[in-house]
Formats: structure tokens, C-alpha cells, sequence
């Protein structure tokens, strides 16, 4: 009887890590990364890029890799984007409409 929990405790773990580990590349990341990742990370990520995504709906664009499905943004606005990136230099501070951070870079 002791050997059938033990066999059950170790089928449910390998089913739990594949979930996971299949969350984990779902994630925006490189798989790099999100191999290496433990179980809370992979939880503390999905929740801020969900949170993320309620506040971006579209996505960033082509910041984020991705072609916008809006109307996109003029070269003017192009070109601004561009040197407010190159000032900050990759820092980014999110801040949701209810006032909590989100993310710092």
C-alpha cells in the first residue's frame, strides 16, 4: 500500500512540474530563462504578465516583438519612442490605473 503512494505522490509531481514547465514557455521570455525558473517564479510571472495584459490589451507593439493590431504610430512618434528608450536605457516603470506598481525593469 506504501509503495502505491509513493508511486501515486511521484505521477502527480511529474504531472505538476509539465504543467508548469509548459506554463513557463508560454511566458514572454526567452526559454533561457524560463528553464530555469522555479515553481514560484513561473506563478509570480504569469500573474504580473496577466496583470500586464489587462492594462495592455493590445500589447506594447512592436516593443514587445510584435506588429501592432491597432492603427500604428506615425514616424513622429516612432522617433520619440525611440529616444525615450535610448534616455531611459531600458528602464521601464508600469504603474497600474488603480496606482499599484506592476513592473520596474
Amino acid at each position: 500500500m506504501k509503495e502505491k503512494s509513493k508511486t501515486a505522490a511521484r505521477t502527480r509531481r511529474e504531472k505538476e512540474n509539465s504543467e508548469f514547465y509548459e506554463l513557463a514557455k508560454m511566458l514572454p521570455l526567452p526559454s533561457a530563462i524560463t528553464s530555469q525558473l522555479d515553481k514560484a517564479s513561473i506563478i509570480r510571472l504569469t500573474t504580473s504578465y496577466l496583470k500586464m495584459r489587462i492594462v495592455f490589451p493590445q500589447g506594447l507593439g512592436e516593443a514587445w516583438g510584435h506588429t501592432s493590431r491597432t492603427r500604428s504610430l506615425d514616424n513622429i512618434g516612432r522617433e520619440l519612442g525611440s529616444h525615450l528608450l535610448q534616455t531611459l536605457d531600458g528602464f521601464i516603470f508600469v504603474v497600474a490605473p488603480d496606482g499599484k506598481i506592476m513592473y520596474i525593469s
